[in-house]
């Protein structure tokens, strides 16, 4: 999906090392601007149908557990057979497809189609993404996969492939046979990144399936607009005719038979990264979201022989004005959204069921990065109107529809979910104060003095902050208290708020930035920013964020206040939500030095702490600051407080490395791997070569402010003293 992160695309770690989560709805038009205000704006559909609907129909949105009893491993997509079994079918990224029956209690889930021993999975992208039943599986029992393939070893590089095959049902009808396969197509690949992975058949009878750019960052293979190539595009297929050759047909009415050099499969071209797309079962229209890489998230309406602009455009927007297109003429997105509200897009389906009347022809789509769930529909005008209807919480990977036209969404906590309508609103923020004067958190703002009720605390290794000082408080519900573990973050009660205060010293003059809030609900999180103004008198919430220059005459610094949405891009289900409470973080002197942090929360009653756990043996970071702990130890921190939030299993970056400091050094990935998202333009790059900062790649981001810079958001100047610490770490190494 994203450029930088998600399993669909990924050079996108839009990782905002410094956010909270939640978003607010506050717009219902078309797309949302890249402004700080994200005014609403509306787009017209070049494809239009017979079907108008009026938007405001429907109030609310939001989504609920569907079979919670069933947990999926990395689920990429789900689909009923279209044989009126009943069975929803989920495929997992390993290269496994499980099957269940929607009747009954208690679903258990059974293995459908087992490929794992030939798909490859070293690229966080690559695996098992694409599965299409035949529209007469019911008579002929045939299935279609799209997959990357074991990679093989071409010259200097491993390589894989995307791989087109159909497989046939065995005598077991819940059984498909793994030794049935005929490939049809194979597509090198060569990068790791932006294989796509869509595959669906449509109405017409024939197979359609995407393929990103080819990968690393750029368009850098030119195939956006390049005819000869069916990488950046959605290709078409007869796979009930052989020609040619082949073992598929090409239809007759393909849109570029006519130039010789073209292939003959394209449908539509000048995509980045289409790792989802489906079919209205009502109207056949192609809806597919395309991954942006700078700046916007697209939803496009398909037409045959239709170019999309990539990289000559991204959505709407120039991007590579040097770039010539192929076909003269550039299809525009019916939905956008900037990467304020996310970074990966991850296209979903149009409603057509019959449980909610109210949901039909709205298409539902996600951001796998900040969870935000959107529906675009039209209007009583014909025009596509757009709405964010629901802050997920989740790592939305993909949706899929049963037999029935019910909408579903898959993430990668394992769970499936439901798309419902319901009474309860999306905009989160409509009871907060609008001041923060008016929460009751602070006794005098002037003063900075906290309430009674906040509990303050400290953390060994302080999350990078372009240089801000932060103090931090947290709010316990009566008669609750938090939950101890000794791994990961620790459980937070329903009713608990989070408290974090940025100042920052410039000239002398210190100045209050940021008071940010996150609260734990019955249904997961709401977490905003209040910005404090100049004075430092008081701070007005504005969950969208901005951005602010602080400093003086000599000194001027930009400041990110980030939205609910960036925040969502780190504080994620797989991190534990609320990143600084954590054993590790925690176990370390109290404030007034007396006794050990958590020994003294234990004595207050703050924390439920279990009798057979020492704090002498627990987990405990040092401060990768302090050069007289271990230069290792110190390096390891740093990388896991600053990024494994993102970088370890489940996580949103897409780099298959695991930066967690309780990972040993070998299974971390990262040490004399070769990059897969784009290597800068150094040779021979490695993620980390022992011995070699200047081959390091992962060191080049962190004191990079340039494209591919780690953190993407949440920063805007460099840790000077982490690129010293990583440096002198990777020339240590043998």
């Amino acid at each position: 999906m994203n450029s930088q992160t998600a399993p669909h695309s990924a050079s996108k770690i839009r990782t905002a090392f410094v956010c909270l989560f939640t978003v607010i709805l506050f717009w219902s038009c078309c797309t949302l601007a890249q402004t700080q205000s994200a005014k609403p704006r509306t787009q017209t559909n070049q494809s239009q149908t017979d079907r108008v609907a009026d938007v405001d129909e429907v109030q609310h949105v939001g989504i609920e557990r569907a079979y919670p009893r069933l947990r999926f491993n990395r689920p990429v997509y789900l689909t009923g057979a279209g044989d009126d079994s009943g069975r929803l079918f989920v495929v997992e990224h390993a290269g496994i497809v499980r099957w269940f029956s929607q009747t009954g209690e208690s679903p258990a889930s059974r293995i459908f189609l087992d490929i794992s021993d030939r798909v490859s999975r070293r690229g966080n992208e690559e695996g098992l993404s694409g599965f299409a039943f035949h529209p007469k599986f019911k008579d002929n029992g045939f299935v279609f996969c799209h997959y990357s393939s074991d990679r093989q070893r071409t010259g200097e590089k491993d390589v894989a492939s995307s791989i087109i095959s159909r497989f046939k049902l065995s005598d077991d009808p819940n059984v498909v046979d793994p030794t049935s396969e005929k490939v049809l197509l194979t597509i090198p690949q060569p990068f790791e990144n932006h294989n796509g992975g869509a595959m669906a058949f449509g109405q017409d009878g024939y197979l359609y399936f995407s393929l990103g750019d080819g990968g690393n960052a750029n368009d850098l293979m030119g195939n956006g607009q390049n005819l000869s190539s069916m990488h950046g595009a959605i290709n078409r297929i007869d796979v009930d005719s052989e020609a040619d050759g082949k073992p598929y047909g090409v239809p007759p009415d393909n849109p570029f038979l006519t130039d010789p050099q073209a292939r003959p499969e394209l449908f539509a071209i000048g995509f980045r990264n289409v790792w989802r797309f489906s079919f209205d079962r009502e109207t056949g229209e192609l809806w597919a979201a395309d991954v942006g890489q700078q700046r916007t998230e697209e939803v496009d309406i398909v037409q045959k022989g239709g170019n999309y602009g990539w990289n000559r455009y991204e959505a709407k927007d120039d991007f590579a004005k040097q770039t010539k297109l192929a076909i003269d003429r550039h299809d525009k997105p019916v939905a956008w959204y900037g990467h304020e509200w996310g970074g990966s897009i991850t296209g979903g389906n149009v409603y057509r069921g019959k449980k909610f009347p109210m949901l039909d022809g709205s298409y539902f789509f996600g951001d796998y990065m900040s969870g935000n769930l959107w529906r675009t529909r039209k209007d009583s005008t014909g025009k596509y109107q757009t709405q964010l209807v629901r802050r997920t919480g989740r790592s939305i990977a993909s949706f899929g529809e049963d037999d029935e036209g019910e909408v579903f969404l898959l993430s990668f906590d394992g769970g499936i979910y439901r798309i419902v309508s319901t009474d309860k609103p999306e905009d989160s923020f409509k009871d907060w104060p609008e001041k923060l004067s008016e929460t009751g958190l602070f006794t005098s703002l002037t003063k900075r003095t906290p309430a009674e009720h906040l509990i303050a605390y400290e953390v060994n290794a302080p999350l990078w902050s372009d240089n801000a000082e932060k103090s931090r408080f947290f709010v316990l519900p009566e008669g609750k208290s938090l939950g101890f573990r000794s791994k990961g973050s620790w459980e937070i009660p329903v009713g608990a708020t989070i408290v974090k205060n940025f100042n920052i010293t410039i000239e002398n003059k210190n100045r209050m930035l940021e008071t940010r809030l996150i609260k734990r609900t019955d249904d997961g999180w709401e977490a905003a920013t209040y910005v404090w103004d100049r004075n430092g008198k008081d701070a007005e919430l504005l969950p969208n964020g901005k951005q602010v220059e602080i400093g003086g005459l000599r000194t001027r610094q930009s400041w990110h206040a980030p939205s609910s949405s960036e925040c969502a891009s780190c504080h994620v289900d797989a991190a534990g939500y609320v990143l600084g409470l954590s054993t590790a973080q925690l176990n370390r002197d109290s404030a007034d030095g007396k006794l050990n942090q958590i020994q003294d929360w234990v004595r207050k009653g703050f924390v439920n702490f279990p009798a057979d756990v020492s704090l002498e043996t627990a987990d405990r970071f040092c401060s990768p600051y302090d050069e007289s702990a271990e230069l290792e130890a110190r390096a390891r921190v740093w990388l896991d407080v600053n990024c494994a939030m993102c970088h370890q299993p489940e996580g949103l970056g897409n780099a298959q490395i695991d930066l967690r400091y309780t990972t040993t050094l070998e299974g971390t990935r990262m040490i004399d791997v070769r990059p897969a998202q784009g290597d800068l333009g150094i040779v021979d790059a490695k993620l980390i070569a022992p011995g070699h900062p200047e081959r390091s790649l992962i060191l080049h981001r962190i004191e990079s402010l340039s494209e591919g810079r780690m953190p993407i958001l949440g920063s805007n100047l460099v840790d000077v003293k982490a690129v010293k610490l990583l440096n002198d770490w990777i020339q240590s190494m043998r």
